[in-house]
């Protein structure tokens, strides 16, 4: 016969971690410096790469209804940019700064070898929730 008492389990609670990760140095590169992640199997179908420079792209969240040139606010966008002052609306900066916010949401939702197993949708996530802060596309 079991006599233990049954004890109600105490309500779950929240709590901030702080982690010190190894980031692939790859990634940085490859977010920062190469046109990638703008093909349509990744983050292309609703990001284009604008201009870039040493820190990274002058991206904007693509609505399929303008052309390439033709983006709204793309002169202020890109003075902005260069000035490093806040951009308009649906404007990102896609710098170190944002990979590695990229790579902290990939480490929340896969752990730290997430992206051992990296696909173009984990990729598209992670870049959307670094820019986005949610996911909005796919």
């Amino acid at each position: 016969m079991n006599t233990e008492t049954v004890v109600d389990r105490p309500e779950p609670f929240k709590h901030t971690f702080s982690l010190t990760v190894a980031v692939d140095g790859f990634w940085v590169e490859y977010l920062t410096r190469w046109p990638d992640i703008f093909g349509r199997q990744y983050a292309g179908t609703w990001l284009r790469g604008v201009e870039r420079d040493r820190t990274g792209w002058l991206c904007w969240e693509d609505d399929e209804r303008h052309r390439r040139g033709e983006e709204p606010d793309r002169e202020e966008a890109l003075r902005a940019w260069r000035d490093n002052l806040p951009l308009p609306k649906g404007w990102y900066r896609l710098d170190r700064a944002a990979a590695l916010r990229a790579w902290e949401e990939g480490v929340k939702r896969w752990g730290v070898d997430w992206y051992e197993e990296t696909d173009a949708n984990r990729e598209d996530v992670v870049v959307q929730l670094a820019l986005l802060g949610e996911i909005r596309y796919g």
